[in-house]
């Protein structure tokens, strides 16, 4: 009996391991295609002084995060990002980023530490915009 429990807790044992094995693999296989989707990003600086005064959406997505803002354009200055949409799981934090944009009237500020997936979805979502106000 003791050795039909132990060869149970073996299979267990093995089957447990197999398990954590796939899912390991799984998150490195869509973190690494999200890091190969990102890097696919036009990150083609914009001039706002370039960007007609006005108000422009702009999206961009990854399999993991999904971004949609409304950017307001002013005397060659961004004076307002709103953030219409941003399903991101661990990802918030990047959030934190818009209102230095706007201090600096510049898209290329430094992405947020542990949120560095988001950041990088927002910004391109919000360059793509911008790009709605170039002639």
């Amino acid at each position: 009996m003791k050795k039909v429990i132990k060869i149970i807790l073996a299979v267990l044992g093995c089957l447990i391991l197999l398990l954590a094995v796939l899912i390991l693999s799984l998150v490195f296989m869509t973190v690494n295609h999200m890091k190969k989707q990102v890097n696919s990003f036009d990150r083609t600086r914009i001039e706002i002084s370039q960007v007609q005064d006005g108000v422009y959406e702009g999206k961009s997505e990854t399999d993991l995060v999904k971004v949609e803002v409304r950017v307001t354009v002013s005397n060659g200055e961004i004076t307002n990002i709103d953030l219409l949409k941003h399903e991101c799981g661990l990802g918030k934090p990047a959030e934190e980023m818009i209102p230095t944009m706007i201090q600096k009237n510049d898209v290329e500020v430094d992405a947020i530490t542990s949120a560095t997936y988001s950041s990088e979805v927002i910004k391109d979502a919000i360059r793509n915009a911008l790009r709605n106000g170039i002639e």
